[in-house]
This record gives C-alpha cells, structure tokens and sequence, in this order.
C-alpha cells in the first residue's frame, strides 16, 4: 500500500505555486537572456508531490549527462535549488558568455556556468522573497557533470530533512530555436512549502 502524501494541497494552492513560480522563473529567465542577448523562454511552471524516490526522474532524460548547478537556500524557507542543462546547452551558454567559438566543460568553462546559474537561481529567489516577504537566501554555487538522475540524487543525500514525499517546483527554459535547453527544480525541505503558503494568505 502506497503511502499519502504528506502534503495535501488543494488545486487553488498548486495554482497558487506555479504563479509564485513563473513569477520567480520569468525573472531568472530575463536575467539569462540579458546575461546572453537572445529571447529565452519558459514552460508553464509544474508544481507536484513526488516520492523522494521518484526525484531523480524528473529531467526529461534522467540518464543523460548534463551540467547541473545547484545551490542551498537558507532563511525563511530552507531548501535546494538547481538548474540542469543539458551538456549542448551548456556549451552554447559557455561559448555565448566567453566570447568563444567552442569550450570544453573545464574550470574556465565550469566557473562561467556557475556564474550563469548564480545569476539565475539569485534572481529567482530574489523575485521569490520580493511576492512572499520571506528571506531565502542563495549559498555559493557549484557545478557537478552527471547524469540528470545521479544530479538529483545528490541533492536529495544534501537534504537535512527527508520526507517520503516532496513538493518541486520545475520548469523547462528554452530558447527560440531550441539550442538552449534546461530543466529548473527548486526542492523546498519539510515545511518550506506551508511557509510560502501562509506569507501570502493561502496556508
């Protein structure tokens, strides 16, 4: 027998979090295109409860390798972000923001990624605090090449409190013409969500 979902939110909630998220991604999302100077896009955010289990298959293609930066959130609401790119996307991005015709996932390139992700995931998580008037606060970013799934799983060994189930927040970015493409997950730890919840009258 399946186990319920510690977490049971009602529809106007879920709708609740995917405007908090889109709020959140569609400022990431011009932080990128005016870091690159291209249109960036985003997919309708997805809020859901998932088992922990089934984390690590959230990426579209859990078992390709990707460049995945991720960061802890502390503060109000504690918790994980992470954008995954895959490794194609992340090349473009390198080489857009070197001013390089072709890179290597190195330390000069890793450290540009990095730098992408911060700027992203800050400015998310800055939109965040400014709709909710909570704190969450970004730690220093790092960089990990793995497959999408193996990615997630760390973050999940990272996490201080595990429930069976967890609610994410993911979105696909884009670029008109595909060649940029990532997956964002932001993984609240146990409470987190309740807490964005009630800042805004829907707890």
């Amino acid at each position: 027998m399946v186990a319920q979902p510690h977490y049971a939110f009602s529809e106007e909630q879920y709708d609740a979090l995917r405007e908090i998220a889109n709020i959140g991604m569609g400022k990431a999302s011009s932080a990128l295109a005016d870091l690159i100077g291209t249109t960036i896009l985003i997919s309708v955010p997805q809020a859901v409860c998932v088992p922990i289990s089934n984390l690590p298959e959230m990426p579209r293609e859990p078992e390709q390798v990707t460049a995945g930066i991720y960061l802890q959130v502390t503060g109000d609401v504690c918790g994980h972000a992470t954008f995954i790119f895959e490794v194609n996307s992340a090349h473009r991005l390198a080489q857009i923001l070197l001013g390089m015709p072709e890179v290597s996932l190195d330390e000069v390139t890793a450290s540009a990624l990095m730098e992408i992700g911060n700027i992203m995931l800050s400015a998310y998580l800055t939109a965040i605090s400014d709709f909710t008037s909570l704190q969450l606060l970004p730690s220093p970013p790092v960089m990990a090449v793995d497959m999408g799934c193996a990615i997630l799983n760390a973050v999940i060994t990272n996490m201080q409190n595990l429930d069976d189930f967890a609610v994410t927040i993911a979105t696909d970015i884009y670029d008109p013409d595909g060649l940029i493409s990532g997956t964002f997950v932001f993984l609240p730890e146990p409470g987190g969500i309740q807490r964005i919840l009630e800042s805004i009258g829907m707890g």
